[in-house]
């Protein structure tokens, strides 16, 4: 997939949590960005930010 397709706001959240830790990713603080990611989200790159939102889910 290339870049160009992507909105800034998902390339933007996308980063900022790959820097993070899986459990710093599914803390409730960054919450919000992980809503940002999903909603600018390709919808080929979705089916794996759901599978994340449910583990999430799982923890809270």
């Amino acid at each position: 997939m290339n870049q160009e397709s992507l909105h800034p706001k998902f390339v933007e959240a996308m980063r900022k949590l790959t820097a993070m830790s899986e459990e710093d990713r599914l803390s409730d603080e960054n919450k919000e960005l992980f809503e940002q990611a999903m909603n600018y989200a390709p919808l080929d790159i979705q089916p794996q930010l759901i599978a994340i939102r449910k583990k999430y889910d799982d923890l809270h």
